[in-house]
């Protein structure tokens, strides 16, 4: 982020940054803390425009949004089908 032409922080961009993949996104809240903290150091030292860090905050907060509705859809869709199993077996 200190670099003039640095991308926007985001878990994506660390985990291709260090060749790996996120699977099932659990631990992308980690990584968005610990993005947090460092764009936390870096505005404290003054080396990122502050519109700069505003813009990867409200992107990081979006990508955890929708993070939150896939998990809500995942368990809905679950818990559905485990009524459905239920349903099924006492009509049986």
């Amino acid at each position: 982020m200190s670099a003039g032409s640095a991308l926007l922080p985001t878990p994506g961009v660390v985990f291709r940054h260090l060749n790996k993949k996120m699977n099932c996104c659990t631990c992308a809240p980690v990584a968005v803390s610990a993005i947090y903290a460092a764009m936390d150091r870096l505005a404290a030292d003054t080396r990122v425009c502050p519109y700069a860090l505003a813009g990867a905050r409200a992107k990081l907060i979006r990508i955890e949004e929708r993070r939150l509705n896939r998990q809500r859809r995942i368990g809905a869709g679950r818990a559905a089908a485990n009524l459905s199993a239920v349903t099924h077996r006492q009509s049986a």
